[in-house]
């Protein structure tokens, strides 16, 4: 039986075609990394023929993003945002903005409390002040690469 991928993907994936236009430049790389996709991934035939207009079509990115309803696909879509926005060799204006207003709605919008949850998180009695610490540091290292890369002079 094959298993379909759920809506919270869909919508990932929606959104990295989204990505793909921000530019207004389709590259023949994108397009190869979306007719890829299209023929790896176990889409149902409705979401195929969506995606497929999405090739075509740009779509809001936002609306789009803010349809990821699980933070492990939002977490995922900036894996392969990433990918996507280097296929072509270059990572433009438009793309360093677009995906800066996405990361700032994921953090905003992101649980810390119920990834920590996740992960199974514990700090025992018997660590040291220095593993807490270091434990502390690497949980909330995202916040301060963010705040360097937002607010620089």
């Amino acid at each position: 039986m094959i298993e379909y991928v759920t809506e919270s993907q869909f919508y990932m994936w929606r959104t990295l075609f989204a990505v793909a236009h921000v530019d207004n430049i389709v590259t023949s790389e994108e397009i190869r990394f979306m007719v890829e996709a299209l023929e790896d991934i176990p889409f149902t035939e409705e979401q195929r023929r969506v995606l497929t207009d999405d090739i075509g079509e740009p779509r809001d990115i936002v609306q789009m993003f803010e349809r990821i309803s699980e933070a492990k696909y939002q977490a995922a879509f900036f894996k392969f945002a990433r990918d996507l926005v280097w296929v072509d060799g270059h990572y433009g204006k438009e793309e360093r903005d677009i995906m800066l207003k996405l990361k700032e709605i994921h953090v905003r919008n992101i649980n810390l409390d119920d990834l920590i949850g996740k992960v199974d998180l514990e700090f025992e009695e018997d660590y040291s002040e220095k593993q807490k610490s270091d434990v502390k540091e690497t949980v909330f290292s995202f916040r301060k690469q963010f705040l360097k890369d937002r607010f620089k002079g």
